[in-house]
C-alpha cells in the first residue's frame, strides 16, 4: 500500500461469488496459441471428488467474434478417463486455415466452449467452461519484438492506477473500454501497469481493442534482503529473498504465488504479452530464478526482471526477453530528458535542437528489444478547473493548496494562461521525446509517463489529459497522432532556425509499423508561409515503404532567399491516399539585421552611475544584466520542469547538487510591440532554445501585485516566483527595458540578432511607454549596479 503513487487499497472489489458444480468438474482451462500453425494447445484440469474413477467425453467448440463475419470452426471431442482428485488433459485444437489471427489492427477473438460429460459409480456429471483467447505469437526476434512474424513498435503509456473518483480501477468492461479507447485515440497501442495487475475487465477490453499489456507484480522496492524479523517476514511485501525451509513467508514466495495466479486467471488473454517483477528494482539471484521459473511455467508472455532495474548502473539481465530502461550504459540514453542528478546530458534540454537525435548507438550492442523507460515527464502548471471534478473518495487538497499559493503570489488571474503556455511547451518537448524514439531503427518502443496527470509523489502534472482522462485543451488527439501512430512521416533536419542566405535541407523518412508494406507510396511535402500559402512543394516516390523499418523516402532542398523574413514556416508531410501526415515548424531570419544602438539609448550590463544619470535625464536604457551578479534570479531552462520540482529539488539537496531550475516555460503576448520583429507564439518554442538557455529570469516577487513582465517565465507550484525574462519600467524621467537573456553574447545566431533588432526597434519607438514605475531601491536590489 503506497498512497504516494496510488490511493490506499484495502478490501475487495469486483465480483465475489461461489459457483456450485457437479462433483466432477472443469477446474481450469489454459489455452496456448500457435499462430504460425493456426492451432492452439488446450490444457484442461478436471476435478473429481467422487472418490471413484470416471469416464466420459470432453467436447470443444470454437467460434470467432469481434470480427466482421463470425465463423464457427466445429466440434472436437474425445473420450476421457479421470483418475484421482485432479486429472490433466491436453489436446490440440485446429480451427483451420480460415481462422483469424489477433493483433492491434485486427483484434479477432476466439471463444472456446468445453462441455464435460462424465459418469462415476453410476452418477452422471456435467460441466461447461467458456474461455476467450486469440491466436497470436508475441515473440522477440533478436532485438525486435514481433507479433505473428511482423515487427511491432510499442507506443505505450504507464498506468499508475490513478482513479480519483473511486480510489480503485474500473471493474467493468465499459469502464476499461473508455480508458483504453482514449489511449488508442492518442495513437498508443500499449499499456505498462506500474507495479500492479489490472482486473479481468481490463484484459477483456484490451483484447477487443487490440492493446498490448505489460503487467507487473505489486513490488516497488529495491531492498532485496531478508526481513528484519519473523513477523515482518510474514506480512511485509517489500523484501525479496530466496526460498527457505523456514516458516516465514518471503517476498519470493509471495511473488511466485502471485505471478502464477496472474498467469492462471489472465494468461489466456491475447492482450497479456509481457510481464515483469516490478519497477526500478535492484538485482539478485532470486530475480533470475523467478524469471526463469515464470518463463517455463507460461510461455505465452515475454518476461523481464523489471522496468528500469539497476538504473543507477544500468546493465542487461541475462535471461530477460526485453529491457525496459532509460539508459543502456553510463552515457547511452534512450530517452531525451532526465533529472540532472541522474544524467546531465538529456538532449532536449542540453543539445541545440534538431530532429537528428536517435538512440542507435545506445542500442547497437544490446541483444534483446529495448523499450525506452518513462519518457516525457514534462510538467504542466495546475489546471484549477479540475478541482470541482473531485466528487468521489478523493479530494484535490494538493490543487487547493497550489491555488492558494498562486493567489498569495498575486498571479491567480494568470493560472489558465500559465497552464496553456506550459502545456504547449510540454507537448513540444514530449513530441521530440517520442519522435527520437520512433526515428531510432531497431528500438522496440517507449513507455510515456504519461498521457494522464499523476497526483502522487508531490504532484506530477505531466499529462496532456488531467487525472480524469479529460482534455486540458493543450493539443488534440488528431494532432498528437501525427507523430505518435503506427506510421509516422519524419523530417530529419539539422536545426530549426535558418536564414534567407541558406538552402533548407531535410531528409524524409517514414517510420512504418503498420499491418503490411505500403507499395507505390508517394509523399507530398509542402512548405507553407505564415499565412498558409505554399512557398514550395514536391512529391517523393513512388516507393514501397517496408513494414518494420524507419524507411528513407528522399531529400528536399529549398532555397530560402525568396522568404520574407523574419517568418515562421510550416513544413507538411503527407502520404498520399492515407491519413498519415506530420508537420514541422521552422524559423527563417535575415542573415543580417540592423542592431545599431539608437540615439538617446544606452545599452549596458549594469545599472551603474552613467546609466542612472541617463535615466534621470529622460533617456532610455536597455539593460542586459550580468548573470554572475543577479542574486535574485533562477537558472534559465528551455524545457518545462522534470516530473515534480519539490521531489527532485529535495533529491538534489540530498546529493549536494544544484537543484533543477524548476521553471515551466514562459507566457508572453506575441502581439507586444517589443516582439513585433520576432515571430513567436504565446509560449516558448524551439527558436527560443539558445536564448532561454543563456538567461537568468529575475525574481520580481516584490513588484506591485498587478505588475506583469513582457515575457513572464512560469514558476513551479512550490515556489510561485514572479519571474521576468523581459520587463520594463519608468525610471524617473527615463525608461528602462531589462532583458535577462545575454543577447550580446549570442550575436552569432540569427534568432539572437533578430530579437536584439526587435528590442532596439521597440525602445526607439513611441510604443516604448512603460506604465509602471518600479521602486528604485528594488531595482538596486535586483540589478547589478556599479562595478565592484
Amino acid at each position: 500500500v503506497d498512497e504516494r503513487t496510488q490511493s490506499n487499497w484495502n478490501g475487495i472489489i469486483g465480483r465475489i461469488e461461489l459457483r456450485a458444480t457437479d462433483p466432477i468438474w472443469l477446474e481450469d482451462v489454459q489455452i496456448y496459441p500457435d499462430a504460425a500453425a493456426k492451432q492452439a494447445r488446450v490444457r484442461v484440469i478436471i476435478g473429481n471428488i467422487t472418490g471413484q474413477p470416471a469416464t466420459g467425453r470432453l467436447a470443444a467448440n470454437c467460434e470467432s467474434f469481434n470480427v466482421a463475419r463470425p465463423e464457427n470452426f466445429g466440434k472436437h471431442s474425445m473420450e476421457i478417463r479421470v483418475e484421482g482428485r485432479r486429472s490433466v488433459l491436453e489436446f490440440n485444437y485446429q480451427p483451420g486455415d480460415t481462422v483469424p489471427l489477433w493483433d492491434e489492427f485486427n483484434p479477432a477473438l476466439l471463444r472456446l466452449e468445453l462441455t464435460l460429460e462424465t459418469s462415476a459409480g453410476g452418477r452422471l456429471c456435467t460441466d461447461r467452461w467458456t474461455a476467450s483467447f486469440g491466436l497470436r505469437d508475441f515473440k522477440r526476434a533478436g532485438p525486435r519484438l514481433q507479433i505473428n512474424g511482423r515487427t511491432v513498435f510499442l507506443r505505450g503509456r504507464i498506468d499508475c492506477a490513478n482513479y480519483p473518483l473511486t480510489g480503485y480501477p474500473p471493474m467493468d468492461k465499459d469502464g476499461w473500454r473508455r480508458v483504453l479507447s482514449i489511449i488508442k485515440d492518442w495513437g498508443l497501442n500499449h499499456v505498462r501497469f506500474h507495479s500492479w495487475c489490472p482486473p479481468e475487465a481490463g484484459f477483456a477490453a484490451a483484447d477487443e481493442l487490440g492493446i498490448y499489456f505489460q503487467v507487473e507484480l505489486p513490488n516497488k522496492r529495491s531492498a532485496f534482503k531478508a526481513p528484519e524479523s519473523k513477523e515482518a517476514a510474514r506480512w511485509n511485501a517489500d523484501y525479496l529473498d530466496l526460498p527457505s525451509s523456514g516458516t516465514n513467508v518471503s517476498l519470493f514466495d509471495y511473488a511466485l504465488r502471485e505471478g502464477e495466479l496472474i498467469f492462471r486467471h489472465f494468461g489466456n488473454h491475447p492482450s497479456f504479452v509481457m510481464f515483469t517483477l516490478g519497477n526500478e528494482l535492484g538485482r539478485n539471484p532470486a530475480m533470475f530464478e523467478l524469471v526463469s521459473h515464470f518463463k517455463k511455467r507460461d510461455p505465452r508472455h515475454l518476461y523481464a526482471q523489471g522496468s528500469n532495474n539497476m538504473h543507477w548502473e544500468p546493465s542487461y539481465a541475462d535471461g530477460d526477453d526485453f529491457w525496459v530502461t532509460c539508459k543502456t550504459g553510463k552515457n547511452l540514453p534512450v530517452r531525451g530528458a532526465f533529472f540532472s542528478g541522474d544524467y546531465s546530458n538529456g538532449h532536449i534540454e542540453n543539445r541545440p535542437p534538431s530532429t537528428l537525435v536517435d538512440y542507435t548507438q545506445s542500442i547497437k550492442d544490446v541483444p534483446v528489444p529495448v523499450i525506452s523507460h518513462e519518457i516525457g515527464e514534462f510538467e504542466v502548471t495546475p489546471d484549477f478547473r479540475e478541482i470541482p471534478k473531485y466528487t468521489g473518495v478523493l479530494k484535490a487538497r494538493n490543487l487547493e493548496i497550489f491555488r492558494q499559493r498562486l493567489k498569495d503570489a498575486n498571479m491567480l488571474d494568470l493560472s489558465h494562461e500559465f497552464m496553456r503556455a506550459s502545456g504547449a511547451l510540454a507537448a513540444i518537448c514530449t513530441r521530440e521525446d517520442i519522435e527520437a524514439a520512433i526515428r531510432t531503427p531497431g528500438l522496440a518502443g517507449f513507455h510515456w509517463l504519461d498521457l494522464q496527470d499523476f497526483p502522487g509523489q508531490g504532484t506530477a502534472l505531466v499529462g496532456m489529459l488531467n487525472v480524469f482522462m479529460e482534455s486540458k485543451g493543450i493539443i488534440s488527439p488528431e494532432q498528437w497522432r501525427q507523430f505518435c501512430s503506427e506510421t509516422v512521416p519524419l523530417l530529419l533536419m539539422e536545426k530549426y532556425t535558418w536564414t534567407t542566405a541558406e538552402t533548407f535541407n531535410g531528409e524524409i523518412k517514414v517510420a512504418h509499423y503498420g499491418a503490411a508494406d505500403m507499395p507505390n507510396s508517394r509523399l507530398t511535402w509542402t512548405l507553407n508561409d505564415g499565412d498558409g500559402s505554399a512557398v514550395a512543394t514536391g512529391v517523393l516516390g513512388p516507393v514501397t515503404i517496408k513494414q518494420g523499418e524507419v524507411f528513407p523516402v528522399g531529400f528536399i532542398h529549398v532555397p530560402l532567399g525568396q522568404i520574407k523574413a523574419p517568418r515562421k514556416l510550416h513544413l507538411v508531410l503527407a502520404l498520399d491516399g492515407t491519413r498519415y501526415r506530420n508537420s514541422y515548424d521552422l524559423w527563417v531570419y535575415p542573415p543580417k539585421v540592423d542592431t545599431t544602438k539608437p540615439a538617446n539609448v544606452i545599452i549596458t550590463d549594469r545599472l551603474d552611475g552613467p546609466a542612472q544619470q541617463h535615466l534621470n535625464n529622460g533617456g532610455k536604457v536597455l539593460l542586459f544584466p550580468r548573470h554572475d551578479e543577479l542574486k535574485h534570479s533562477v537558472k534559465g531552462a528551455f524545457a518545462t520542469d522534470f516530473w515534480c520540482w519539490p521531489m527532485f529539488a529535495r533529491a538534489a539537496q540530498q546529493r549536494k547538487l544544484e537543484p533543477p531550475p524548476g521553471t515551466q516555460g514562459f507566457l508572453c503576448n506575441p502581439g507586444h510591440p517589443a516582439l513585433a520583429e520576432f515571430p513567436t507564439e504565446f509560449h516558448s518554442n524551439w527558436q527560443w532554445w539558445r536564448l532561454v538557455k543563456q538567461s537568468r529570469p529575475i525574481i520580481l516577487d516584490e513588484t506591485p501585485a498587478d505588475y506583469r513582465p513582457i515575457i513572464h517565465v512560469i514558476d513551479n507550484f512550490a515556489r510561485n516566483h514572479k519571474l521576468g525574462l523581459l520587463f520594463e519600467t519608468k525610471a524617473g524621467q527615463g525608461k528602462l527595458l531589462i532583458c535577462a537573456i545575454d543577447l550580446p553574447a549570442l550575436q552569432d545566431y540569427p534568432e539572437a540578432r533578430q530579437l536584439m533588432h526587435s528590442l532596439l526597434r521597440y525602445i526607439d519607438s513611441p510604443a516604448f511607454a512603460p506604465t509602471s514605475e518600479l521602486d528604485r531601491n528594488l531595482l538596486s536590489k535586483l540589478l547589478p549596479g556599479n562595478a565592484p
